[in-house]
């Protein structure tokens, strides 16, 4: 996430996401599952403004996107507006205006990593002074992907998503990472992937604490990604069999020379990870010519320091 200060507001990059580990136990009591992952932000964004509105108003002007009183910008506002009010002298207001880049339906976390920015900005704006560990609770209860990107850079998510473990520090010593995204211009809802896992399963087997993760220090792990090893998505087999569409995909990319291709999060983008920034380039341009999605350039995103609550 970046935030830059405008002359009446804020503007912040939201960065979308890619999983390089995906792991998925078994439905829960309450109806979600456990997860274990590698979330990585990386340089594809959408960017929220913030400006004053008028007294007592909280709008979302859309650029892009559709139904915006549902949008999880406006949201994800309302709700930290209300959590604020009991100290509030008076009402809350702000213009808020979101441009989208990152297709919806993806598996890239864009609508997660917009309301985290609502939640970093407006905290900013209205001058609440709250950080990641206070904003946390507000984020998990708009999406399970959402409290990652309150800090973003690089991190091991568990339980729902929740449970943060950043690595960003062991990641970025080591250059970034060079991927080509490929967006099949078809959304997976995230509801029919794990209904799909779920029914794949002959017996429900929760996550344990044998996680390969656990076992593999986090620089070792950064180190292992680069030589194109420990990728993995549960979720790909499921979504292979009812998105054709996904499948083809992920089979014309692995015919590149990429290090590594792997579908992120529940779908439906598939991405190849490239050995450097111009091979990156060279086979993004290659694929434009072969195959019906967007095709996207990015790099692993760097923690920038003072952009957000630690």
């Amino acid at each position: 996430m970046r935030i830059e200060a405008t002359p009446d507001g804020l503007r912040i990059q939201c960065p979308a996401k890619v999983n390089l580990y995906l792991e998925v136990g078994p439905r829960r009591d309450d109806g979600y599952h456990d997860i274990d992952s590698i979330f990585q932000a990386v340089t594809l964004y959408d960017t929220l403004e913030i400006r004053p509105g008028a007294p007592g108003e909280i709008r979302l002007e859309e650029v892009g996107i559709a139904e915006a009183d549902r949008n999880l910008v406006l949201r994800a506002a309302r709700r930290l507006a209300a959590f604020a009010a009991p100290r509030a002298r008076e009402p809350f207001s702000a213009l808020l205006r979101l441009q989208k880049r990152i297709p919806e339906g993806a598996g890239l976390g864009g609508g997660s990593s917009d309301a985290a920015a609502a939640l970093v900005g407006l905290s900013r704006h209205w001058s609440l002074g709250l950080g990641a560990r206070e904003l946390a609770p507000l984020a998990l209860e708009l999406g399970s992907d959402v409290p990652f990107f309150l800090t973003g850079g690089t991190a091991r998510c568990r339980s729902r998503g929740e449970h943060v473990e950043d690595w960003s520090r062991e990641f970025e010593q080591e250059p970034a990472l060079h991927y080509v995204l490929a967006y099949p211009r078809v959304k997976v809802p995230t509801r029919i992937a794990y209904e799909s896992l779920d029914a794949s399963r002959d017996i429900a087997t929760a996550l344990t604490a044998s996680s390969p993760l656990d076992s593999i220090p986090p620089a070792s792990v950064r180190f292992r990604l680069g030589c194109g090893e420990v990728f993995f998505n549960r979720f790909e087999s499921v979504v292979f069999s009812a998105f054709p569409e996904v499948r083809d995909l992920h089979a014309v990319l692995s015919r590149e020379p990429f290090l590594k291709v792997l579908m992120s999060g529940s779908g439906s983008t598939v991405y190849g990870l490239a050995t450097s920034a111009d091979s990156a380039r060279t086979i993004a341009e290659r694929l434009r010519g072969r195959v019906s999605a967007d095709i996207y350039v990015v790099e692993s995103e760097r923690t920038v320091a003072g952009a957000g609550p630690r």
